[in-house]
């Protein structure tokens, strides 16, 4: 018998829910199309998503990067805010990730720096990523597969 094993899906905008929106902390933030997609952001005030810090919420994952800027200099691009994603358990996570665990952000690379959404185990209250898959031992390195949680 086969097994089975939730994993990305493809899926109409409407379900992934792509924002448009400014990235980045300030406009000497720049963002990159091949190393910034995938990294895990929260919203900013400036109407803008920067990248989460270890420990916060998830509000989404950056989704693609444009070559433009706006408000005065800030990278441009979309954020996926539905769906399901892949990410990388972090370095501080010390047991193991398992399916249903709900994640926060673990230390992610700054913009313009090659690297993957790092999660680890949490106890978010408003932005729920759920892990539906674990490929690994579910210790740092290992990949999950992740479902936003409405």
């Amino acid at each position: 018998m086969a097994d089975f094993r939730f994993n990305l899906l493809t899926h109409s905008p409407d379900v992934l829910r792509v924002i448009s929106t400014a990235l980045g902390d300030t406009p000497d933030d720049k963002f990159r199309t091949d190393t910034d997609v995938g990294k895990a952001v929260k919203m900013g005030a400036k109407s803008n998503h920067i990248i989460c810090a270890a420990n916060d919420e998830i509000e989404g994952f950056i989704d693609t990067v444009k070559g433009n800027t706006v408000n005065d200099g800030y990278s441009f691009g979309g954020v996926r805010r539905g769906g399901r994603v892949e990410a990388i358990v972090g370095p501080s996570q010390v047991a193991a990730i398992v399916p249903l665990d709900y994640v926060v952000a673990d230390t992610q690379e700054a913009a313009g720096v090659k690297g993957t959404a790092k999660v680890k185990k949490g106890a978010p209250t408003r932005h729920l990523w759920r892990v539906i898959n674990v490929i690994g031992d579910g210790l740092p390195g290992s990949k999950v597969i992740l479902e936003r949680d409405e």
